[in-house]
């Protein structure tokens, strides 16, 4: 008689884009001789999570945990034993890789770093409870997406799906968990568990920089057309695509227009000047691309480089956007607003001033070279841990030490202070240039508007100059908006005021 097979299910917060990393585990799970499951659900309302456990039973449960979510899953892990007294519990992602051993308390399992083959070793039963850390890179097995189509019927039926080609980033920005080493949670690995991941790595990043083999990529394409026909773009969510340039050529010749496809990417990987990231935008034209992202994040150099660790000049922007128009791309350019700004070694415009000047920066790519198509912003999130934490600590931005980013994520209020000046490099919370707390929530009201409104206005021909009339106004609601929009498209002659 055939034993009865484990069952695993797999959990994350709801999102338009599917749990990529999920797809491999459950594979992993198959493989493995488990029966999963993919569970999506939306924080802190796991009505969906608790409502699978009662009918699927299942003997494990894992969910992915970032900054914002942590204490939910912390909640969900103890209903769900009580529900099920004997289910194991495993916690992977961002959270549970950056502060492991806050995890200890509700979690039966951590993994860290990639976590392919420390999900395989604790269905095998070869994992101890505790740190379950990197001991070998695996192959990135194929991804299991059929039952989770199934299941998912807005996802099955979107237009759009997701594919991830490659793992880590080789830069390092400032707000960004990619860059972070293996020595900042050396403190809660064995000597024995740091000594294996560091000679896993191969490096001292968390995370290690690497492709997917082409064909498989291209498999698992095919595989989302027969199951998923609604499907007309694939959107390639790798944070730069075809970095590596002889892996783009083979993909260029094997993907041949398979389906049309949008790709993220530095500026700099697409700088015309540069004869192999002209050759990249090509390629990838020539294979489907129809669409890039590209992150300008501030418009002045000093608070890129400074603040940011983005060594970029704007000339760069402009020479590349003129370039990938005239291949006939759609652009989306995206920004993070609510910086901390006024502590560094140059002067700046700095809140509300600072702010605009980014959606300026759009306004003048658009006059100039036709795009971007799509202008999207955000607001900064100081995730704790990472180097623009630490920056706005030491210089008082930060001052709640909170371990709590809302939900979510970074489309919220800022959650910083703001400088009344720029003060240079010795601005700390005991400077007297903050603005006071009715200043301070005066601007956070206008950063959130600015930031819902942002996409609107980088399309305005001027648009800059219309957000701040509305900003200004006396009156920041849908009449406000609707009066300064009339108004300024009135100054401009682009329609007829008819009474």
């Amino acid at each position: 008689m055939e034993a009865k097979k484990k069952k695993v299910l797999l959990g994350a917060s709801w999102s338009i884009v599917e749990p990529l990393g999920l797809f491999f585990l459950s594979q992993i799970a198959r493989d493995e001789g488990w029966e999963p499951r993919i569970v999506l659900t939306r924080e802190p309302d796991f009505s969906e999570m608790e409502l699978a456990l009662r009918e699927f039973k299942p003997d494990l449960l894992g969910f992915t945990a970032y900054s914002g979510n942590h204490l939910d899953v912390e909640r969900l892990f103890c209903r769900a034993k009580t529900l099920l007294p004997n289910l194991l519990t495993v916690v992977g992602g961002p959270q549970a890789t950056y502060f492991p051993l806050e995890s200890r308390n509700y979690a039966d399992f951590t993994v860290i770093s990639e976590g392919l083959n420390g999900f395989r070793r604790i269905l095998r039963g070869e994992a101890e409870p505790g740190i379950v850390h990197l001991r070998r890179l695996e192959l990135f097995p194929q991804t299991d997406r059929e039952q989770f189509y199934r299941d998912h019927s807005e996802h099955r039926n979107g237009a759009i799906k997701n594919i991830i080609t490659s793992t880590g980033c080789p830069y390092s920005c400032s707000y960004c968990y990619n860059s972070s080493k293996l020595s900042s949670i050396a403190s809660a690995l064995t000597e024995t568990q740091a000594e294996e991941m560091k000679l896993a790595l191969n490096a001292k990043r968390l995370f290690p920089f690497s492709f997917r083999s082409v064909s498989d990529v291209v498999k698992e394409a095919d595989a989302i057309r027969k199951i998923a026909p609604a499907t007309r773009m694939i959107f390639f969510q790798d944070d730069i695509f075809g970095s590596n340039i002889e892996w783009l050529r083979e993909f260029a010749r094997v993907w041949n227009r398979r389906l049309a496809f949008h790709a993220q990417m530095r500026f700099e990987f697409a700088d015309p000047a540069n004869p192999i990231s002209r050759e990249r935008v090509e390629l990838m034209r020539e294979a489907g691309c129809t669409g890039l992202t590209f992150a300008i994040e501030a418009a002045n150099p000093v608070i890129r480089s400074e603040v940011l660790n983005r060594h970029m000049d704007n000339e760069v922007m402009f020479r590349t956007m003129a370039f990938v128009g005239g291949l006939g791309y759609r652009v989306r350019t995206e920004q993070i607003l609510g910086l901390p700004r006024g502590a560094t070694s140059e002067e700046t415009k700095i809140n509300l001033e600072a702010d605009l000047e980014v959606l300026e920066l759009n306004v003048q790519l658009r006059e100039q070279t036709g795009l971007p198509t799509i202008a999207w912003a955000s607001t900064l999130a100081p995730y704790r841990g990472t180097a623009i934490e630490r920056y706005c600590i030491k210089h008082g931005f930060y001052r709640q030490h909170s371990r709590d980013i809302p939900r979510e994520g970074y489309r919220f209020k800022s959650l910083l202070d703001f400088p009344s000046r720029w003060v240079g490099p010795g601005l700390s919370a005991d400077s007297d240039a903050w603005l006071a707390r009715d200043e301070q929530e005066e601007y956070k009201d206008k950063l959130y508007r600015l930031m819902t409104l942002f996409s609107i206005f980088a399309l305005m021909p001027k648009g800059h100059r219309l957000a701040e009339a509305f900003l200004q106004g006396s009156d920041q609601g849908f009449p406000g908006l609707n009066n300064a929009t009339r108004s300024h498209l009135y100054d401009y002659s682009l329609f007829e005021v008819r009474e």
